[in-house]
């Protein structure tokens, strides 16, 4: 095993429970000068240090001898993300998803999941972006109407979807474009529509941006028109949305109905409604003012009304393996060369084995 090996694993594990190298050395009676130079592989690590670290990452001693053939590269992360999102955060959101990725593939070694079948599209205009949209629709059978769940219809097009805790607030979803796709959400306080259309856009990037690296405008905006076409087929949407409009102001009324009908927010209605022309540039700025001053710029009057979807593939695949193969979850942990604790964890599950809130080295 090479020292290289051991120290991006002790990283990995560090960022994973959102410490930073001053919060480890706090808990560990160390310096955080000491800790950096043992990452860097300056200093060895002793056999006393990494006891200590095992219990205080809740990984088995294994993990940190275990080779990882596949690690995940930043050109297959990709961030629904504020653009100034700072890069600690990525790192953050990174370590969950080398985690969910090795889950996913502990599952794969018993299970078979759904064969992948998202096609590749081209970004090179807007023309081509809802062309690849229409086609995803169109190879998967959805028709051109509102989809009842699109959580159901990616994980049936070869993705795992999960929602994940601990995420920081500027980070709608994260994907992880590996030989299983992982699409993570974040679990804090997002509407069942925001969550919608963060899976669309970041099934855009697996469709648009294979070895690119995203979270640029250019890419952030790509990938927004393919889950704005893929949502909201033009054709069909063109047909709805001729009583968007009273006059020349937006008709509330029937944008509220468009919603609940096709499970994407006012915003969304108003953005895709300004990509096809039905609304002007000054429509959508005063409509988004509007939705602004009556407190719904992040959450919509409606979104109680629209029920959260469930991803299944990750929880049906637990059960599977533990009441018809009889291989329970701490073996799945064990697999995984963690605790029972950390894998409650990254399935944001307060387990009896839980050690309780991880310390986020992002928070303000």
């Amino acid at each position: 095993m090479s020292d290289q090996i051991l120290c991006s694993n002790i990283r990995l594990a560090r960022l994973f429970n959102g410490l930073s190298l001053a919060d480890l050395g706090e808990r560990l009676g160390k310096s955080k000068q000491y800790l950096s130079r043992v990452e860097t592989g300056a200093e060895p690590v002793s056999s006393s240090l990494e006891r200590d670290l095992v219990e205080a990452f809740g990984i088995l001693p294994e993990f940190l001898r275990k080779v990882d053939p596949m690690p995940l590269t930043e050109e297959q992360c990709h961030f629904r993300k504020q653009l100034t999102t700072k890069v600690a955060l990525r790192q953050y959101a990174r370590a969950r998803g080398e985690m969910l990725k090795r889950l996913v593939c502990v599952l794969e070694d018993y299970l078979d999941f759904p064969t992948y079948q998202i096609e590749e599209a081209d970004p090179v205009s807007d023309e081509a972006i809802e062309l690849g949209a229409e086609r995803c629709r169109a190879s998967w059978g959805l028709g051109w109407g509102p989809i009842s769940n699109i959580t159901r219809v990616a994980e049936n097009a070869g993705a795992v979807v999960m929602r994940v805790s601990g995420l920081a607030q500027e980070v709608d979803a994260v994907s992880f474009a590996s030989r299983r796709p992982v699409i993570a959400l974040n679990a804090e306080g997002r509407s069942a529509c925001r969550l919608r259309f963060g899976i669309a856009h970041e099934l855009g990037h697996f469709a648009l941006h294979i070895g690119v690296l995203t979270g640029d405008r250019l890419t952030e905006g790509q990938a927004n028109r393919f889950a704005s076409a893929f949502l909201l087929p033009r054709a069909s949407f063109l047909a709805e949305s001729s009583r968007a409009l009273r006059r020349t102001r937006i008709n509330w009324e029937h944008m509220a109905d468009l919603k609940r009908r096709w499970g994407v927010s006012k915003a969304a209605l108003l953005y895709r409604g300004w990509q096809l022309g039905v609304f002007t540039d000054d429509q959508v700025r005063a409509g988004f003012i509007s939705l602004k001053r009556h407190g719904e710029a992040l959450m919509e009057a409606e979104d109680s009304e629209l029920a959260l979807e469930v991803p299944e593939v990750v929880s049906d695949g637990l059960k599977v393996l533990n009441d018809s193969i009889g291989i329970p979850r701490v073996a799945v942990a064990r697999q995984m060369c963690v605790q029972p604790r950390l894998l409650d964890e990254l399935l944001g599950e307060a387990g009896p084995t839980s050690s309780g809130a991880v310390v986020n080295l992002f928070s303000a």
